[in-house]
């Protein structure tokens, strides 16, 4: 298990757009299962909704995308010199919505992968209810 300071050291992203926590397991170069502690201090809740607050779609999708790149990881030699940009999103479905207070687990799984291009499926789950599922396509380029 690695925690957030493993993932501030490997991920160029910061407050208020990192959105994961904890990396719960990880099989290399295979699959990764992290999780999102979702707060009613994020500073989306102010306006989606003020009377019932919903984690936007947009942002369970960053999720599933930045827990991903943790796993795209095992295949960058320097992490500090490449970034990872979504690419295509397939079959993007959410099942129900994420409330602050939820914990939100997220299980990645690598497809396949070819130079720098690599496929995705991923879920996230709330419990044991899956909340939201993806295949999407992520890759590697320089940072400069």
């Amino acid at each position: 298990m690695k925690d957030i300071n493993y993932i501030l050291d490997v991920m160029p992203h910061r407050y208020p757009f990192l959105m994961v926590d904890r990396i719960v397991e990880h099989q290399k170069k295979e699959s990764i299962k992290t999780l999102k502690n979702v707060s009613i201090n994020e500073p989306y809740f102010q306006g989606h909704f003020p009377t019932k607050p919903i984690m936007p779609g947009v942002l369970i999708l960053e999720s599933i995308a930045q827990s991903a790149c943790l796993l795209m990881i095992d295949f960058i030699e320097d992490p500090s010199k490449k970034l990872v940009f979504m690419s295509k999103v397939l079959n993007y479905k959410i099942y129900d919505n994420v409330i602050p207070g939820d914990q939100l687990n997220i299980e990645a799984e690598l497809l396949q992968h070819k130079l720098g291009s690599f496929k995705f499926n991923a879920s996230c789950f709330v419990v044991d209810k899956k909340v939201a599922s993806a295949e999407f396509f992520a890759t590697i380029v320089d940072k400069e």
